[in-house]
């Protein structure tokens, strides 16, 4: 059987089984990552994804893939799929599939 030696015996007490002090489990967001909003436009954090979505759309006067909006604007993945789905259902960008999924406008 392993046995953790740390100079600090609460880290070994604290720790869950299995994972060593300091690590974060997987999907688990850290103290300098974007918080993931869900739920849609509910939270503030939300609301600053779609506006920089729209913003990144419109400044690129085209389509963009969901990877491309993700670079972009260095949002999450799943921050630019949530945003890109409020924004679809408030009716100011369409999701089409050409090649890959692109988001477009919709407004004039």
């Amino acid at each position: 059987m392993r046995q953790n030696r740390s100079a600090d015996p609460w880290s070994t007490f604290l720790a869950p089984a299995g994972r060593s002090s300091g690590v974060s489990p997987s999907g688990a967001a850290s103290s300098q990552e974007r918080g993931h909003a869900p739920g849609g436009g509910d939270e503030p954090g939300a609301e600053d994804a779609c506006r920089r979505v729209l913003e990144r759309l419109r400044a690129a006067r085209g389509p963009l893939s969901l990877e491309q909006i993700h670079h972009a604007t260095r949002l999450g993945l799943l921050e630019v799929a949530d945003a890109v789905d409020v924004l679809r259902e408030r009716g100011l960008v369409a999701v089409e599939r050409e090649i890959d999924e692109v988001v477009r406008l919709t407004e004039g």
